[in-house]
């Protein structure tokens, strides 16, 4: 017996995000129809989205903590077409991870490999979200230093400054020491040229093995203090704004990896929309991500079309080469269960010739398709022919 998935608790943001977004759909239709004056649909709008935008931010941020919700907004997500793209970049590259690359306003953007081999840039708020859900793992990469301030990293600079007036203008020098003779100087006494000669022993030192450095001593070209260790703050040439490493803020910039098993839930699930909207528009009634319940336990399907009397269950599995066998075995114990009248897998962009065979062998009907709408048009055609 087919039945969708036990309502939430009222106390989850999901289902309390969907909810509110019905109110403010149903006040849109109000402000529509002139049943509600301007001005109060635009304070009760503005409180709606508040809260909606409040809603989704707490979910995302419990996803880290609860698998049940964070798959919940996974089944939501994967057909985003930024999600889908990101995806898609995953299974071109063989898994190769999202390195960032920084412009001139350092901020942080993502090259993702597009089908036609050229690149897009996104942003680290797609990706960052896509890891709160479960679809990536993160890398700690970089750290940025912003201006506390006016937010923007782009004119910080880091500071060396005078221990006794403040003053930028200072001279930092190494301490060199030559381990041969043991004369101590500043790395400037050692310079002749390009070259390091020992102000002692006048021995040209042609490696790093024969000095070490022990140290730095600096001094003020203003006030002519010396010092050992300067003072180091951040200046911000935007808003002129000196600040300290405690005041600043600091945001982590990470590289994104995209799991096995992360990788094998977004082709099952990836092309669910477009194999619904193509069914729904052919007069097939869908319902997405069903759950069904078994004797033993309760197993989800990509699709469950009704067509007259008969129930179809669909589950799609992509593939960068061919799909093989396992999304048929996995289809074929599902079937155990749940009992629908047909079971179509759903390929992108071909299975293998084992997979074919063993699809025949449990009675699993197979479309196959170069894309999602090919291979959703397959789907439809045997449908239509049970």
């Amino acid at each position: 017996m087919f039945v969708m998935a036990n309502p939430e608790s009222a106390n989850d943001p999901l289902t309390e995000h969907d909810n509110l977004s019905s109110e403010l759909a149903n006040l849109e239709k109000q402000f529509a129809d002139r049943k509600l004056k301007q001005e109060e649909f635009e304070v009760l709008s503005k409180q709606l989205r508040d809260r909606i935008s409040r809603l989704e931010a707490q979910a995302y941020g419990m996803a880290r903590k609860d698998e049940s919700l964070a798959k919940r907004l996974r089944l939501r997500n994967y057909n985003d077409p930024a999600v889908q793209q990101v995806v898609a970049h995953y299974i071109r590259t063989g898994g190769r991870p999202l390195e960032p690359e920084f412009g001139a306003d350092r901020i942080p953007r993502y090259p993702v490999e597009t089908e036609d081999s050229d690149k897009t840039m996104i942003g680290q708020p797609s990706l960052q979200r896509m890891a709160d859900m479960g679809m990536l793992t993160e890398s700690m990469f970089e750290r940025i230093v912003s201006c506390p301030n006016c937010g923007v990293p782009s004119n910080v600079f880091q500071r060396f400054k005078c221990t006794q007036c403040g003053s930028i203008d200072i001279s930092i020098n190494r301490m060199i020491e030559h381990l041969q003779c043991g004369t101590i100087h500043q790395e400037s006494v050692f310079r002749v040229g390009k070259n390091l000669i020992c102000p002692t022993c006048k021995k040209l030192l042609q490696g790093a093995g024969e000095y070490r450095v022990i140290g730095v001593v600096c001094s003020c070209n203003g006030c002519h203090a010396h010092f050992e260790d300067p003072a180091e703050s951040f200046f911000c040439r935007k808003c002129g704004n000196d600040f300290s490493l405690p005041k600043a803020i600091i945001v982590d910039v990470q590289s994104y990896s995209m799991t096995k098993n992360a990788l094998d839930e977004a082709r099952r699930f990836m092309g669910v929309n477009t194999l619904s909207q193509i069914l729904v528009e052919n007069g097939i009634q869908v319902r997405t991500h069903p759950v069904a319940s078994g004797p033993n336990k309760e197993v989800m399907f990509s699709i469950v079309a009704q067509k007259d009397t008969k129930t179809i269950a669909v589950d799609i599995s992509q593939s960068d080469t061919e799909v093989d066998v396992e999304p048929i075995l996995e289809l074929y114990v599902k079937t155990l269960e749940a009992t629908p009248d047909a079971a179509i897998l759903g390929a992108v962009p071909t299975l293998s010739k084992r997979a074919r065979d063993v699809a025949s062998l449990h009675n699993i009907l197979t479309a196959e398709g170069r894309s999602a709408a090919e291979m959703a048009r397959k789907v439809l055609e045997i449908i239509q022919r049970i």
